[in-house]
């Protein structure tokens, strides 16, 4: 038992399985009871992580997807990488909102919990599991019913299901007629868009532009205030919103709806949510390399800081929230050099790449589509495989799902081989020549858009040990630049530089950052008087093919080093 008296940190964990419970009282029901145990226990405090609610809907516990890709699973990852405080609870309404797998991967489950001194409640009827009690036969014994009952319950549901589900499939794929199932918001029960559908065109819109779930929801409560789609809407919710292939008219694997958005939107919210590409940008971001540096000891963003008219820094945000504990990146490293890297060596090879991209628009698009379509068909073939060892392991006959695996991993072979081709396409029609004038113009004329472009297209510069470095596809380190430290009679930051010769007519390079050349407003406006007319764009261009040796949008002529991008044998598209 908890004493009233005690003093933890608390994490509330919320979940319900069915899409059709969204928007019931499910969430207010668990809620009730966690916040009826809060103020039993006054001391405890409610601890988010990262700021976003544990909510998991619509996500089931029985096959453990909370654990693969939910909230749970990011709890339990922060647990296992110590960034949970020990002694911290986990609340609950009850044991089946955590598992209802079975007593093997469940007991995996309470391990990992268990193993960081992390203990487990239960609101509803104040149950209590924590590490001390794992060898308690009282308490493992009413675990084991506990989670037998779950589990059982959760099987004989899931079986029910899928065969409904089986039959409206078929039916569905036969006659070409939308299936009768329970629509999302805004669609009617024809499968055609209602008086909501702009509602989801602005939850696209919003996520596309680089906000979070948090202020999107904020955002569309403020436009639309309390209509019915917004009653119980959650940033988990929205997340399943912009992940639903029912936004583009698709069920069964048929385009048998209304699509509520383009293809071009859907896929291209994918590839930001599977790569998480906006997830160190915010709306009030002012410096040109917000979002674009990460850590590349510990993986984790690098934040931006600047104080007392002082150049700004960047640290790692991780060994910042963990005192230093879980990340051996150097503490600070000069924001300049990174600018420097970004200016010389790495902006010129991206826009070309983002220039590509746009070129090669097509293929880009059937490229996110073909992604999409294969992570879901590797969870389907996960599903399948699972299901075929659960029935052999229990001596049951299992060749249909045997069949199902054969089916999908031929497909599977299929969308790889297209796959493969695609990318060839992609990597030929590449250069370096193809800057166009509609990137350039962005990056003159609206830096804040320019930054979400490159956040988009998910440029990353990397700082590990002191060496800053990027790559445009793949491990392969495309420019790296190695910084020692500060020269004060120098009043400068020395530094070499290596390149890829594809890339780099000079693949080697020394040389140095000038302190007294950056100021903090030419940082945060590093082109403000850069003079974009139509005849000054035409003399950039002309000058970085004819001669190849600085990139005259950034700066002065003398301001550059010697050449090192190898675009003199290019053409002028």
């Amino acid at each position: 038992m908890i004493s009233k008296d005690s003093k933890r940190s608390v994490y509330l964990y919320q979940r319900f399985s069915s899409v059709g419970q969204e928007g019931n009282s499910s969430l207010y029901r668990q809620g009730a009871a966690q916040r009826d145990w809060l103020l039993e226990h006054p001391l405890c405090e409610v601890v988010e992580l990262e700021d976003t609610p544990l909510v998991d809907s619509g996500v089931s516990a029985y096959s453990g997807k909370h654990l693969e890709s939910g909230s749970l699973g990011r709890l339990v990852k922060a647990i296992e990488g110590n960034l949970v405080q020990k002694g911290s609870i986990i609340l609950v309404e009850h044991f089946s909102r955590l598992s209802r797998m079975n007593q093997t991967e469940t007991g995996r489950l309470l391990d990992k919990i268990w193993d960081k001194d992390i203990t487990i409640v239960t609101a509803r009827d104040r149950g209590v599991y924590s590490p001390e009690m794992r060898e308690d036969l009282a308490t493992r014994l009413r675990l084991i019913v506990e989670i037998d009952k779950a589990h059982s319950d959760s099987k004989w549901r899931s079986d029910k299901v899928r065969s409904s589900w089986s039959r409206r499939e078929k039916e569905a794929k036969e006659s070409g007629i939308p299936p009768k199932m329970k629509m999302p918001f805004w669609l009617n029960r024809e499968g055609q868009l209602n008086e909501y559908a702009e509602v989801v065109r602005d939850i696209f819109t919003l996520h596309a532009s680089g906000l979070g779930q948090v202020i999107i929801e904020r955002k569309l409560r403020k436009k639309y205030g309390d209509i019915k789609p917004l009653v119980n809407v959650n940033p988990t919710k929205i997340i399943r919103i912009i992940q639903n292939e029912k936004c583009i008219g698709i069920v069964f694997g048929r385009k048998l709806f209304q699509p509520v958005v383009d293809d071009d939107t859907f896929y291209n919210a994918q590839r930001i949510c599977k790569e998480r590409l906006f997830t160190s940008v915010r709306e009030d971001r002012k410096w040109p390399l917000h979002g674009l540096v990460k850590c590349g000891s510990c993986g984790s963003g690098m934040s931006i800081q600047q104080s007392a008219g002082s150049l700004p820094l960047l640290r790692c945000s991780k060994k910042q929230r963990s005192g230093g504990d879980y990340c051996d990146a150097p503490s600070t490293f000069p924001y300049v050099v990174a600018y420097h890297f970004f200016l010389y060596y790495v902006e010129p090879v991206f826009l070309s790449h983002m220039s590509d991209t746009k070129s090669n628009h097509d293929a880009e698009k059937r490229k996110l589509e073909i992604d999409y379509k294969l992570r879901n068909l590797y969870s389907s073939f996960k599903e399948a495989e699972d299901l075929y060892k659960k029935r052999r392991s229990a001596g049951q006959q299992a060749s249909l799902a045997l069949g199902v695996m054969d089916d999908i991993n031929d497909e599977i072979d299929e969308l790889t081989l297209e796959l493969t081709d695609l990318q060839a396409q992609i990597k030929i029609s590449k250069n370096l020549a193809s800057i166009s004038k509609e990137i350039l113009e962005l990056s003159l004329s609206d830096s804040s858009q320019y930054n979400l472009e490159l956040n988009r297209l998910g440029l990353k510069i990397w700082i590990r040990h002191n060496e800053l470095y990027f790559s445009l596809e793949g491990d392969k380190k495309i420019g790296s630049l190695q910084y020692l430290k500060y020269d004060r009679k120098l009043l400068a930051y020395p530094y070499k530089f290596k390149g890829d010769s594809d890339f780099y007519k000079v693949v080697k390079h020394s040389g140095k950052v000038k302190s007294q050349d950056w100021s903090i407003e030419r940082l945060l406006n590093p082109r403000k008087s850069f003079d974009s007319s139509p005849k000054q764009l035409a003399r950039m261009f002309d000058e970085i093919y004819k001669y190849s040796n600085h990139i005259p949008i950034f700066g002065k002529e003398s301001d550059f080093p010697k050449p090192f991008f190898d675009l003199s044998k290019k053409k002028i598209k």
